[in-house]
């Protein structure tokens, strides 16, 4: 598949690179501690034809982190995110998170971060809404609302390709195949975004801080996700029903989940902040 390219750095950061016959676009650039090598990759793969947009999934550090160091490269670049996305990357307390988990990210990888890191280009300049399609010449992007992870998730379907990009609402695949469910804002919005990816009639499936699965493991993906989000909304429940407070639970949920997904995937603080918050929103819905 030429026209799609994996240009994921790290299990830490993600990236996937489309290049059509009029531009090009790369779905996320990963965090800013993986930017230079993100950015090898990107440009192995351009050839020297420049980098169009950005097209965001949703507003973390992982996953648009490393914005200020592509506009360095490519200054003309188009970053295009939903309007929710992008008024968060216009906000202080983002940034200063991005900044933080930056920093302790470089830190958990041995390396320094930069310390002249600008998030003053942190600036949305297109755009979209569910169903919205951005054409690139001979591939078009549709974007696709699927909150849970956050409440400005999407995901994009790639029609010419069959291709599908999921957002991390429907969970993270872990090497052995195992789903960790990834919901923070919403349970129920969660699985109401994996049945929606489910209906796109994809063939191939690209997820979140992996790229490209076997079409065996792409098919089974969606399955796996809405067994382990349900699963782990039955964890947090039966914790509550043995009287658990808040600080137990987020112990013993570290414990159940914490060390599979830490040793791949994200850095403690980000870890335990989202668990929090998957706590929180289930003890909310139910």
């Amino acid at each position: 598949m030429k026209r799609y390219i994996n240009c994921v750095a790290h299990g830490l950061s993600d990236g996937n690179l489309l290049i059509g016959e009029e531009h090009t676009a790369l779905i996320d650039c990963g965090m800013a501690v993986c930017a230079q090598d993100t950015i090898r990759l990107v440009k192995n793969a351009l050839a020297g034809r420049p980098l169009d947009y950005i097209v965001m999934t949703h507003a973390h550090y992982d996953h648009v982190g490393a914005l200020p160091y592509f506009r360095q490269e490519w200054p003309d670049l188009r970053l295009v995110a939903s309007a929710a996305g992008g008024l968060l990357l216009s906000k202080e307390t983002p940034r200063r998170v991005f900044r933080e988990f930056g920093r302790i990210s470089a830190e958990h990888l041995g390396t320094e971060f930069d310390s002249t890191y600008n998030d003053d280009v942190m600036r949305l300049n297109i755009i979209f809404q569910d169903s919205d399609v951005l054409k690139l010449g001979g591939l078009t992007l549709v974007a696709l609302a699927t909150p849970g992870h956050t409440r400005d998730s999407y995901s994009f379907f790639v029609p010419e390709l069959e291709l599908l990009i999921a957002s991390e609402s429907s969970g993270v695949m872990m090497p052995d195949g195992q789903v960790l469910a990834c919901y923070i804002t919403s349970y129920q919005d969660a699985m109401n975004s994996i049945e929606k990816c489910r209906r796109t009639g994809y063939k191939f499936l690209s997820l979140p801080h992996r790229g490209l699965v076997g079409e065996e493991e792409g098919q089974g993906f969606f399955e796996k996700a809405l067994t382990a989000n349900t699963e782990c909304r039955s964890f947090i429940l039966n914790m509550q029903e043995k009287g658990f407070d808040e600080e137990k639970m987020l112990a013993s949920y570290f414990d159940k989940y914490g060390d599979i997904l830490l040793s791949n995937y994200q850095i403690r603080e980000a870890f335990l902040a989202n668990a929090k918050a998957t706590i929180d929103c289930t003890l909310r819905e139910q």
